[in-house]
């Protein structure tokens, strides 16, 4: 089934340190039915000085860091599946309803284990077909 709409998906396999964000978009290295790898982000590591406190305002800082960049690839989109292991998902979520950027955006979250990228690819186009 060929989705017509004009809106733009995007899949997001997050977890603490990496996310892959596959959408349906035209400019992403897609196979053919559209969807593909738009983009790859990383979290990186920036240590604060000595002590708990310290260590735990850096790994905040990280995180919230990480999730703008993601963030920022995302605002193009209408519908998001964000889903992968951990909390990372649900802190991502948590993230996105604080930005009003994504207030009339529809954000779906699943849990998924570790996966190779076709099988990304696929949960993602799977996900949007069926919608």
């Amino acid at each position: 089934m060929k989705n017509t709409d004009p809106k733009q998906f995007a899949g997001v396999w997050l977890d603490s340190q990496h996310a892959t964000i596959i959408s349906n978009n035209p400019e992403n290295e897609s196979n053919e039915d559209g969807f593909g790898i738009q983009d790859k982000v990383t979290a990186q590591s920036y240590h604060g000085s000595k002590g708990e406190h310290a260590s735990n305002n850096a790994d905040q800082a990280n995180t919230h860091q990480y999730f703008k960049s993601v963030a920022s690839i995302l605002l193009k989109f209408d519908s998001i599946l964000i889903f992968g292991p951990g909390k990372s998902q649900e802190q991502f979520v948590n993230y996105l309803n604080e930005d009003s950027h994504f207030q009339n955006k529809k954000i779906t979250v699943e849990a998924a284990k570790q996966l190779s990228t076709p099988q990304m690819i696929a949960r993602v186009r799977d996900f949007f077909s069926a919608s």
